[in-house]
């Protein structure tokens, strides 16, 4: 199963860190603004949350030694992982959520 997970999340980083890539190029040069911007505002956390898996299945791939599925392996490296991924909603979201911001 991690092997499926590490191919599936890899394909979709690539692809939407390529996305990214382009966009940031198209926003920069100013050709198609308005789409390029947008993508860069929406796609922050789909990004993010590909990248955190993939970071996991290959830390996790590259950890467990043997065949199988390791628990304490697992919820040792998920764990952390997914609290970073709330901490970057949690950035994303503070202007919505009402929070006080810096000057």
């Amino acid at each position: 199963m991690s092997k499926f997970l590490h191919a599936f999340s890899s394909f979709f980083f690539y692809l939407l860190g390529a996305s990214f890539f382009v966009a940031y190029l198209l926003m920069r040069n100013e050709l198609g603004a308005p789409w390029a911007a947008w993508w860069l505002k929406v796609a922050d956390l789909p990004l993010i949350a590909v990248a955190i898996l993939y970071g996991g299945t290959s830390l996790y791939r590259s950890v467990k030694r043997k065949e199988g599925i390791s628990w304490p392996l697992f919820i040792f490296i998920s764990f952390p992982l997914f609290a970073l991924f709330l901490f970057l909603c949690a950035l994303n979201f503070w202007g919505i959520l009402g929070l006080p911001q810096g000057a």
